[in-house]
């Protein structure tokens, strides 16, 4: 997923829950497994890498971050 959204120029902040408590704390009130990758980008939740909804996503960045 790093890959995929570092290719379409998307901004991210990437937590890595194995070397972050607060990460892995974060992901837990989220949801009840620690379930990687996951992208939360407004209302979507992308769990894995899905090339669909990611383009989704992605198509909703780029629309609030158009100039």
């Amino acid at each position: 997923m790093r890959e995929y959204l570092q290719a379409h120029s998307v901004e991210f902040d990437d937590r890595n829950i194995r070397q972050s408590e607060t990460a892995r704390e974060e992901l837990r009130a989220r949801s009840q497994d620690l379930i990687v990758p996951l992208l939360l980008y407004g209302d979507h939740e992308v769990v894995g890498f899905d090339p669909d909804a990611l383009d989704t996503v992605i198509a909703e960045y780029r629309e609030t971050t158009a100039v």
